[in-house]
C-alpha cells in the first residue's frame, strides 16, 4: 500500500504539474542539441512544444474542471431533517498569514464566508469545522471577528488531507446511519470529498459552493495556456485523487453518484 501510494504521488505530481514536465523535456532537448545529439534533441523539443501548444489551444483543463463543478446540483433549500453542517478547511493562505501577521484567504475563501451565512440562517444545525491545527486556530479567530460564536462550532484539527477530514470527523461525532449532514466545500472538490465521507459512514448532502467557472464551455478550440493550465492543475488533482482513493480502498466509488 505504501509503495502504491508513493508511486501514485510521484507520477501524479508530474501529471498535475504537466507544465513543469514539458519544461523539463524542453531543457533536456536543448541540452542534447548543445552536445550535438540532434536526433534525440529534436524529439524532446518537439514533444515539449507540442504539449504547450496542445494545452494552449485545447481547453482540456477547463472541460475536466467544469465536469467536477457541475456534477452535484446546487442546493437551494436546506432539508428540514438535516443534522448539521461540515465545513472542510482550505480557505486560508498559511504562508502569507504567518508572514504578514494577519489572516490571508485564498481562492477557496467563499466556502468559509458562506458557511457563516448558513450558520446564522439555520441556527438549529450542528456546526463542524475540520482542517489542520493552523486552520482551526485561524477559523476560530475569523468566526469571532465575523460574529459567529466560535464556541458553537465543533472542531476537528488533526487532518492533513481530505481523507483525514472524513475519517477523523467520523471518529469525533460518530454519525448514525440515518443522520443527514450537509458537506460544504468548493464545487470542484465536492466529488472527491463526497466519496471519502460516504466511505467514512456519513450520509452527506453535497452543498457545493465557491464556483470558479461559468459552468459551460463551448466545444471549440481557443488559445489560453495560462487559464487552461491553472484549471488542469486543480482538476487533475481531483480526478487522480478519486481514482487513487478507490484503488487504495479509501472510497467505494471512483466518481460518486448523485443520490
Amino acid at each position: 500500500m505504501a509503495i502504491s501510494e508513493s508511486i501514485y504521488r510521484f507520477f501524479g505530481w508530474w501529471v498535475i504539474n504537466i507544465d513543469l514536465f514539458f519544461m523539463v523535456l524542453l531543457l533536456i532537448g536543448s541540452g542534447l542539441l548543445f552536445f550535438h545529439k540532434r536526433t534525440w534533441g529534436k524529439r524532446f523539443l518537439f514533444i515539449s512544444c507540442f504539449g504547450f501548444v496542445f494545452f494552449g489551444i485545447v481547453p482540456i483543463g477547463l472541460w475536466t474542471f467544469e465536469q467536477l463543478e457541475n456534477h452535484f446540483p446546487k442546493v437551494d433549500q436546506v432539508p428540514l431533517d438535516v443534522k448539521g453542517m461540515i465545513l472542510l478547511g482550505g480557505s486560508f493562505d498559511k504562508m502569507t498569514t504567518l508572514a504578514r501577521g494577519e489572516t490571508a484567504y485564498n481562492l477557496n475563501a467563499g466556502n468559509f464566508f458562506q458557511f457563516i451565512q448558513l450558520a446564522k440562517k439555520y441556527p438549529h444545525l450542528k456546526l463542524v469545522y475540520t482542517g489542520t491545527p493552523f486552520e482551526v486556530e485561524t477559523a476560530k479567530k475569523e468566526f469571532e471577528a465575523l460574529r459567529l460564536n466560535p464556541n458553537t462550532v465543533i472542531y476537528e484539527g488533526n487532518s492533513k488531507d481530505t481523507k483525514d477530514n472524513a475519517a477523523k470527523t467520523a471518529e469525533l461525532i460518530k454519525p448514525s446511519s440515518d443522520e443527514k449532514w450537509l458537506l460544504i466545500t468548493s464545487a470542484y472538490h465536492m466529488p472527491r470529498s463526497v466519496a471519502l465521507f460516504r466511505k467514512a459512514g456519513f450520509k452527506v448532502i453535497p452543498f457545493p459552493l465557491d464556483y470558479h467557472s461559468p459552468g459551460k464551455y463551448e466545444p471549440w478550440f481557443f488559445i489560453g495556456l495560462a487559464l487552461n493550465l491553472k484549471a488542469w492543475h486543480a482538476s487533475s488533482r481531483e480526478w487522480l485523487g478519486m481514482v487513487a482513493n478507490y484503488l487504495m480502498g479509501r472510497s467505494d466509488e471512483v466518481f460518486p453518484k448523485v443520490e
